[in-house]
């Protein structure tokens, strides 16, 4: 008895050890991310590893079977590659789930209630945990591929086949078929009990009428096998039938057959059609963790259009999420990176890396969807600096989407009539503007950032001549500055200057808005660059 609760104090001790043990769960982690995280690199590498070892060791073993193997390459299979197969399977074993957690949990329970520590209870759900895991298909198969090494036991050679069959964990396209094929299987299985009915019963029929006639058709056997290969269009014709009502029974199962291949097509292209659609997704997915401040455009509507035309001259990462199939593949035939998606859906938000993603602009033509979009983001971005910039087909709304979450609304028929008032009122400054907006002549408006120790950096704004480098000064962001004039606006991230006066000083993070000529502007962004470093 003394000994039982010395072994159940050291066991729950060294559990509570293991459990605050930072170093112990990062390698565990570490090893489980490695067997099943399909997103960590290191993973990547090793299938790489295991998918040649298990092409190699199947060499090995195939060509022992009528040729002797040198005795290096025979030490190679025996020692090395069962040696990495059976500590995969080891180690697949323990990250499986956490003993320790189960001991503890037990302790914390008997402790509550006033009940004794039960030891038995661990010991069963410890191995009913692991023997849930030993018995999966996988772990079947890493087990007895380990087995074809011992070459005293010949007949464990057949066992060959499971090392080709571990190939399934390290190939994504053999596991996608799988899948695929798995996803359809109620389909499948009726069309195998259909398959089988008719052969059976055209094997049984073809036997009454042909096993006195054809020497071919010894018994019930043959019968079914003509059957099978009569309905699968094989036809090798080892055998054919020779009475009439046999070649008639043998026109309906051809007809039969292309019946059940045409069914058995479709099932099939359908799951992968539907599993198309995952795949591009999940790819662009990858693409999104792979690039850095990205904009996410929801809803590929006209405006959207114009937007996803201006990132792509101006070399923008973005992605653009649709839940209409038919907007997505225009997006998609114009080149762009474009997934089929709800964004109101948690599911779907949580495939999207919004660490990567900086801006958001919500652009369908529904103001109710737009708003359910924000309130989405928002939610769960709690913790999350993203910026929101949304359309909005009337007035009325745009304080909703504001209260929503959105730091900008935008209504195109309010700028639309603005436009066309200056244009009426003021041609030539209509112009110009169009001319703005649309970079004719190569006219633009852009923003120019204040770097640390740049030649702008603790600078007046009468200190540098913009006429040298053909660039009009239309105002400054200053950041987290008290107003000093009249003539500011009050945003967001600060106060902006129209037409500053001479003496305000630039300071590191001020934001200098300039017009000019495309290459006016970059290379005056390309000075302060340079000077900065």
């Amino acid at each position: 008895m003394r000994l039982k609760q010395i072994i159940i104090k050291a066991l729950v001790a060294f559990a509570y050890y293991l459990d605050s043990n930072k170093t112990y769960k990062k390698i565990k982690y570490f090893f489980w991310r490695l067997m099943n995280d399909d997103s960590f690199p290191p993973k990547r590498i090793f299938d790489f590893f295991m998918f040649f070892l298990v092409l190699i060791s199947v060499g090995i073993l195939l060509y022992d079977i009528k040729h002797k193997v040198h005795p290096i390459l025979e030490d190679f299979d025996f020692y090395f590659v069962t040696s990495v197969f059976a500590i995969e399977y080891l180690i697949r074993l323990w990250v499986y789930n956490d003993i320790h957690k189960i001991i503890i949990q037990e302790y914390e329970e008997a402790h509550f209630v006033g009940r004794e520590f039960n030891l038995w209870k661990v010991i069963k759900e410890i191995i009913a945990k692991k023997w849930e895991y030993i018995k999966s298909p996988f772990a079947i198969i890493d087990f007895l591929a380990i087995l074809p090494s011992y070459r005293a036991l010949r007949i464990f050679r057949i066992f060959v086949i499971f090392r080709l069959f571990k190939l399934l964990r390290y190939t994504k396209s053999i596991n996608t078929f799988i899948e695929v094929l798995a996803n359809k299987k109620f389909e499948l299985f009726i069309l195998l009990i259909a398959v089988g009915f008719v052969t059976f019963i055209g094997g049984a029929v073809i036997y009454v009428f042909e096993a006195h006639a054809n020497p071919k058709i010894e018994n019930l056997f043959d019968a079914i096998y003509w059957s099978l290969i009569t309905v699968s269009t094989v036809g090798y014709g080892d055998i054919t039938p020779v009475t009439h009502e046999g070649r008639v029974l043998t026109m309906i199962l051809i007809i039969f057959g292309i019946g059940f291949i045409s069914f058995a097509t479709s099932i099939i292209a359908t799951a992968f059609t539907e599993k198309l659609e995952e795949l591009k997704a999940e790819r662009i997915v990858r693409l999104i963790k792979g690039m850095n401040d990205v904009y996410l455009l929801c809803g590929y509507s006209n405006e959207a259009e114009i937007l996803c035309e201006r990132f792509k001259k101006e070399n923008q990462d973005f992605v653009v999420v649709d839940i209409d199939e038919k907007r997505v593949q225009k997006a998609t035939m114009k080149g762009y990176l474009a997934i089929k998606g709800d964004i109101t859906q948690k599911d779907f938000l949580k495939n999207l890396d919004f660490e990567k993603i900086t801006k958001v602009f919500v652009l369908t033509n529904n103001d109710i969807n737009n708003s359910f979009m924000i309130l989405s983001i928002k939610a769960y971005c709690k913790d999350s600096d993203i910026q929101i910039i949304a359309l909005a087909n009337s007035e009325e709304n745009v304080s909703k989407m504001q209260k929503a979450g959105a730091e900008f609304v935008v209504v195109p028929t309010t700028v639309t009539s603005l436009l066309m008032a200056e244009y009426i009122g003021h041609p030539i400054t209509f112009e110009v503007i169009d001319a703005i907006l649309t970079e004719k002549r190569n006219a633009v408006i852009d923003e120019i950032i204040v770097l640390k120790n740049s030649i702008l950096d603790g600078k007046l704004v009468g200190e540098i001549d913009f006429d040298k480098y053909k660039l009009v000064l239309f105002g400054v962001l200053k950041k987290n500055e008290s107003p000093l004039l009249n003539e500011t606006l009050k945003i967001k991230d600060g106060h902006f200057y129209f037409n500053p006066p001479f003496d305000l000083k630039l300071e590191s993070g001020d934001i200098l808005v300039v017009m000019g000529y495309s290459v006016s502007v970059n290379y005056f962004k390309y000075l302060v660059e340079r000077s900065s470093i």
